[in-house]
């Protein structure tokens, strides 16, 4: 009996800097921790991802403060081998299951237009 492939990962990513005359740098990507999981076994996928985005308070000339969200995203991809050269898969998809409101510090039009709320999906995908 196969058990499947279990992987947990944990990713900082951070990134800081500012201009010789000591201003901040505009729309500087604030720091985030990504803790994911993924489960397979057979033909069946289960991925589960955690975004842990900090406020951005180092803003530049022009620019405004951008509070932090947390996004979680849940996937379930099965797969179905057709024949030996087409496969059929059928995912299930949820994402910002905490239905925050999130603002892309980045964006030049964030304070208008936040980041998805809650949804969800069905993808099919023919490979042949």
């Amino acid at each position: 009996m196969e058990r499947g492939n279990l992987a947990l990962s944990f990713a900082i990513d951070s990134v800081s800097g500012e201009f010789k005359n000591g201003g901040n740098i505009p729309r500087m990507v604030p720091s985030r921790n990504i803790y994911s999981m993924s489960y397979s076994v057979n033909d069946l996928e289960f991925r589960l991802n955690l975004k842990d985005v900090k406020e951005q308070r180092d803003i530049g000339v022009g620019e405004t403060k951008t509070d932090g969200y947390q996004m979680l995203d849940v996937l379930v991809k099965q797969t179905f081998n057709l024949s030996n050269q087409s496969n059929f898969s059928l995912s299930l998809f949820a994402n910002n299951l905490l239905d925050e409101v999130a603002r892309n510090h980045t964006s030049f039009v964030k304070n208008e237009i936040p980041l998805a709320g809650r949804n969800y999906g069905i993808r099919f995908n023919y490979q042949f």
